[in-house]
């Protein structure tokens, strides 16, 4: 089972990236929402729905506890098991065949060797066509960053993914844009008369580099009753910094993240089953990490300790979520490359919407949904990454003294 774990997250990494869906991104945006408002169960209901149901009833908790009577049911249960031709099912045996079935064919040397080896996997996967071929095989393209290691073909199949050229970001061919030095003569001249006039209304002297700019005096001022769409302030982003080190001095504590970690699976179990979840584990900490935060605080019963914190700053726990995933969304746009750029660009245009016709729409969804996630990180007003750009070399020192995380929490990709 543990390798059917390990390899699942191998090929959730393959599908994204190197596939796109028939799907508008924008369709999906509210799977990744988050309402704090939103009643959820105690952690003591939730634990009790999601506990996995036992195959076999043990009647004993403890080894030492086993007793001396024979259980004739499980005698029978093991003959009737022992003596049967079906093999049982294992859950999400048709997701993986799906998502091998929809990988590119030049992929499948990395995964089919290792396939082979697993237990328990069903004869349609590995009879399927350029997966049987790789029975005992060893990859024929191989990264160059591993091509003169020596008796490389020792190598365990479940590495054999380390051998792709595309798992190493050195031979991605994505380069920045070269800017060039002079830019080409205008076509058409500009009329001077109506820069002279523009000039009179905007004197250059108050405008031009180095220029003191005269902030409106609700930018120097705390916000009060922060919402979703509050713009963000000077003030407001200070007071958000300050509370970054105590949170992870709280958060360094092995109990608060055992806590922390149960709550994230667990509230992610009861979303799914709810309907509402984004089907993807993980994304929605990726698009909202602060609002995030605050609800597994709240599930796993560590709020009161951390309203104590962010109130140090006179923020309550919606109005701490909202000022810091602003802040984050904005200190991200100011970060981005020309690559990811171009990226969230063609996320917004849906350029792959007829790339993918062919994927089930299960699949599809899920890659849309991963999509809008993107994009929904790289969004955040003008005025907010102006104020963020103000404060870039506080946030950039705190960020980095915390590893880019608060908490469990991890606030920015790069």
């Amino acid at each position: 089972m543990r390798n059917k774990v390990i390899f699942g997250g191998f090929l959730i990494w393959i599908l994204w990236s190197g596939v796109a869906k028939a799907i508008a991104p924008s369709d999906f945006a509210d799977n990744l929402k988050i309402n704090l408002d939103e009643t959820i169960p105690s952690l003591e209901e939730l634990r009790e729905q999601f506990r996995p149901a036992p195959v076999y009833d043990r009647k004993y908790t403890y080894y030492w506890q086993i007793g001396t009577k024979f259980d004739r049911e499980f005698a029978q249960t093991i003959r009737r098991y022992g003596s049967r031709d079906k093999r049982l099912k294992w859950a999400g045996e048709d997701e993986l065949y799906g998502m091998i079935k929809n990988m590119d064919p030049k992929m499948y040397q990395y995964i089919g060797p290792y396939l082979h080896t697993v237990p328990g996997i069903p004869e349609k996967i590995l009879n399927m066509p350029g997966i049987k071929e790789t029975k005992n095989k060893f990859p024929t393209r191989i990264a160059p960053q591993v091509a003169d290691i020596e008796d490389l073909e020792m190598m365990s199949p479940i590495f054999y993914f380390l051998l792709m050229p595309e798992a190493w970001a050195d031979n991605s061919k994505n380069e920045e844009i070269k800017v060039p030095k002079k830019l080409p003569e205008p076509i058409n001249k500009y009329n001077s008369k109506l820069i002279d006039d523009i000039a009179k209304i905007v004197t250059p002297q108050d405008y031009a580099p180095g220029a003191v700019v005269k902030n409106p005096i609700e930018k120097e001022l705390r916000t009060i009753n922060i919402t979703e769409n509050s713009p963000l302030t000077t003030p407001d982003i200070k007071a958000f910094v300050d509370t970054i080190d105590e949170l992870n001095r709280f958060g360094e504590d092995i109990g608060v993240q055992v806590k922390l970690v149960e709550a994230t699976g667990l509230l992610e179990a009861w979303e799914n089953a709810q309907g509402n979840g984004s089907g993807v584990p993980g994304l929605r900490d990726m698009v909202h990490p602060c609002a995030r935060l605050v609800q597994k605080m709240r599930l796993a019963g560590l709020d009161s300790d951390f309203r104590g914190i962010i109130a140090k700053q006179g923020f309550d726990e919606k109005e701490w979520a909202y000022t810091c995933d602003k802040t984050i969304k904005a200190y991200r746009m100011l970060n981005m490359s020309q690559t990811e750029v171009k990226a969230v660009k063609l996320y917004r245009k849906n350029v792959f919407g007829d790339m993918l016709a062919t994927y089930d729409y299960k699949y599809g969804a899920l890659i849309a949904t991963t999509m809008q996630a993107i994009i929904e990180m790289y969004t955040a007003p003008l005025d907010d990454m102006l104020e963020v750009k103000k404060n870039y070399k506080a946030l950039e020192d705190s960020f980095k003294e915390s590893s880019q995380r608060i908490v469990i929490q991890s606030i920015y990709l790069k």
